[in-house]
């Protein structure tokens, strides 16, 4: 059997001027799947968190509605920041804000469907 094809498949992978580049290509990737995962994570973290003390205390500051929404905006941006160091973008907040509408929904039919 002829090997000469693997042989020579196996020196340019091999080679320094193809292996270096790809294994920066699969960093690359490491890390960038790594930063979508952590920046999942805060934003399902946070707004659970922020959820649960605003329900904790809107009657305490006198909010209800869409203010508690706005109340949940304004924790969440700066919170965020705090955790990534930037500002979120629209599609965060966008994702934030149906996960705190979700967990609000749960809680609700838990509860009986009494409103909050």
């Amino acid at each position: 059997m002829n090997w000469a094809w693997l042989r020579f498949m196996v020196n340019v992978i091999t080679n320094e001027a193809v292996l270096e580049p790809l294994i920066a290509v699969i960093l690359g990737y490491g890390v960038n799947v790594y930063a979508k995962n952590r920046r999942f994570k805060i934003i399902m973290d946070v707004t659970a968190d922020i959820v649960d003390y605003i329900e904790e205390n809107y009657k305490d500051w006198g909010i209800k509605g869409s203010e508690k929404m706005d109340k949940f905006l304004d924790l969440f941006i700066k919170e965020y920041k705090k955790q990534m160091g930037r500002k979120p973008k629209d599609v965060d907040l966008e994702t934030a804000r149906i996960r705190a509408e979700a967990i609000v929904q749960r809680a609700r039919r838990a509860a009986g469907g009494k409103k909050r």
